[in-house]
């Protein structure tokens, strides 16, 4: 999903002209303040956006955002979420994009605090508004999570009509379509995403997958070796891939050599 930080860049933008409709010209640079002292001092910084808000007119929604940032950074991420979420409700007559990254920021924040379902209303608000590829991989990625396999594979299907090589999207519904029962169906997703992309380790974990619930082990065990090494190769150790892959590997009568 993008990041809360990747979004505010985008959302400032819409921001910062309804700062400029402030009393005195400094209102202006009120949001610019308040979101360069986030990296410096979140603590300032929401101190600073929650003194600015009730003062803040027609900026409210700038300082509602900035306050939002700097709760995330804090890790007040469940307080960052429902100001996320103020910000988009309040943006119901801006550009439909602006609000759809809001409720995009609220849903990554509503999935670092581990609420699911909270992330994935907030990601189907900002899919009605905005049905862009981007968000509707968001969505399938929390569709994963919360094991929806039918939802998710709507989502990609989607995503994969307009955009057919996306090696992302392939992986995804290779998965889903193996979690519901269709083994050659995701392998053949599989099998494209990872020849569209051959160091892809969810796309290689996918396949693995699907070639293991066909009888093809040694096939398997091929993929997931290769996802570990290739996480190595490049500083991804760390990969929700990896740890699968070894599990898949230890499961199937093997270590990861």
């Amino acid at each position: 999903m993008k990041t809360i930080r990747q979004s505010a860049l985008a959302l400032g933008l819409v921001l910062l002209p309804l700062a400029a409709h402030g009393a005195e010209p400094v209102e202006r640079g009120d949001y610019d303040v308040c979101i360069g002292m986030i990296d410096k001092s979140a603590d300032k910084a929401l101190a600073y956006a929650r003194a600015w808000e009730p003062h803040a007119g027609e900026d409210k929604l700038a300082a509602l955002h900035c306050e939002a940032l700097a709760l995330s950074a804090l890790g007040h991420d469940k307080e960052a979420a429902a100001r996320f979420e103020d910000v988009a409700e309040g943006l119901s007559a801006a550009p439909n994009d602006a609000q759809a990254d809001a409720y995009t920021q609220a849903a990554n924040a509503w999935l670092i605090a581990s609420d699911i379902a909270r992330a994935k209303a907030a990601m189907d608000k900002a899919v009605t508004l905005q049905r862009t590829p981007e968000h509707l991989m968001d969505r399938a990625q929390l569709r994963a999570l919360a094991q929806d396999w039918d939802g998710v594979r709507s989502d990609t299907g989607e995503v994969l009509a307009e955009l057919p090589s996306n090696a992302d999207a392939l992986a995804l519904r290779s998965t889903a379509l193996d979690a519901l029962g269709f083994p050659k169906a995701a392998l053949a997703d599989g099998e494209r995403a990872v020849s569209i992309a051959p160091h892809n380790l969810d796309a290689l974990l996918a396949r693995g997958r699907a070639r293991a619930k066909l009888g093809n082990v040694a096939g398997a065990r091929t993929d997931w070796q290769d996802v570990i090494r290739f996480a190595k190769a490049t500083g991804r150790g760390d990969d929700p891939a990896v740890q699968a892959a070894r599990e898949y590997l230890k499961k199937s009568g093997g270590g990861d050599k």
